[in-house]
């Protein structure tokens, strides 16, 4: 998978991706009512819409567009088929993971909330809160339409948001959001289950391969920094430059380090992943930087990495989940230079920061 995706740009192909894309999309719409289409459909200048993306729960943080839960059968067969014609195979499959997940997490939820007294206030905050954690609170919304030049999409709920616009016959996916809580399912029926673990894995194995001169180049804190993730309102996040540059690795850690990316990059098709990667190739090993904060040496504890580039900007970080553990993570893939398509639609999408 790797070699492929340092293979060079074939126009002919992103071509026949961007067909498959826009014949999706274009069915999926079709099968919408005239009241759900207007909910929708929304313009590429439209900044808030476009920027409404998080991983927060639905009543912390509104979305626009369409949820699953209002749709029928046929419209969610359309849905997946729309995310399955721009994600590739294992995008696809961490996507409705994801999204399937978040039954799973109400399921621990509602055990957790059964165990408190009824007199117990939190109880009944639980309750109304956990109505967030449900694999039918994703919300898709089309910009533009599929017969135009420039057109795009975004699905987005709990933990996962995918942002995919399409210029002529490019093909751009970021931001893209995944995150999981729990990342390891600890008991149960799904016990063992895991959702981005090759990411902190290959992550992992870069950092171990690090001799002690590099190791100080790349640990930025024994601490974690949240204010730091490039998550949803934190775009400035790629101004400030840590960690060890690329250029500064041996051929080993280099090919570690293409194998990170190639994780990230990989989630999308395989047309709009060398593209990607011919443009973080173009940037040259001088201008991309892995760094880390927090604990190195503990697998499942509390920490971040970055790759960090002109055109790409990676964060993982595992955020603290009940009982004093980190089974909690949240990651996200960027490209400062053309978010959202920006750069080639020329146009700037300004996103609200979340708390």
């Amino acid at each position: 998978m790797q070699a492929q995706a340092h293979q060079p740009v074939v126009a002919q192909l992103e071509a026949m991706r961007v067909a498959n894309m826009k014949q999706a999309t274009s069915a999926f719409l079709d099968t919408l009512t005239e009241e759900q289409r207007e909910a929708v459909t929304s313009a590429l200048e439209d900044n808030v819409t476009r920027t409404s993306w998080s991983n927060l729960p639905v009543s912390m943080a509104p979305r626009s567009g369409l949820v699953v839960a209002n749709m029928s059968s046929e419209q969610r067969r359309a849905l997946h088929t729309m995310m399955v014609s721009a994600l590739s195979s294992q995008g696809y499959l961490k996507s409705a993971t994801i999204m399937w997940h978040e039954d799973v997490l109400r399921e621990m939820f509602d055990a957790m909330l059964a165990e408190l007294p009824d007199s117990d206030p939190r109880k009944a905050q639980g309750i109304a809160f956990g109505d967030n954690y449900d694999a039918e609170k994703f919300y898709v919304t089309v910009f533009g339409a599929p017969e135009d030049e420039n057109w795009g999409w975004l699905v987005t709920g709990h933990h996962f948001a995918a942002n995919f616009t399409v210029s002529g016959d490019r093909i751009a996916f970021t931001p893209m959001f995944l995150g999981a809580n729990p990342q390891i399912v600890q008991e149960g029926r799904y016990a063992g289950w895991q959702i981005l673990q090759h990411e902190a894995d290959k992550a992992l194995a870069l950092l171990s391969s690090l001799d002690e001169g590099q190791l100080e180049r790349t640990v930025v804190s024994v601490e974690v920094d949240s204010d730091v993730f490039a998550g949803p309102g934190n775009q400035a996040s790629h101004e400030t430059f840590f960690g060890i540059k690329a250029s500064d690795l041996n051929e080993v850690q280099r090919s570690l380090l293409d194998s990170l990316i190639d994780e990230y990059l990989e989630d999308a098709s395989e047309e709009a992943a060398k593209r990607q990667r011919a443009a973080i190739s173009a940037d040259g090993p001088e201008t991309l930087r892995f760094a880390w904060w927090g604990a190195t040496h503990a697998p499942r504890g509390r920490y971040m990495f970055r790759v960090q580039g002109p055109s790409v900007l990676i964060d993982y970080v595992r955020e603290p989940s009940p009982g004093g553990a980190f089974n909690h993570v949240h990651s996200i893939i960027r490209d400062p230079s053309n978010d959202y398509g920006s750069d080639w639609l020329e146009r700037h999408y300004t996103e609200a920061h979340q708390d």
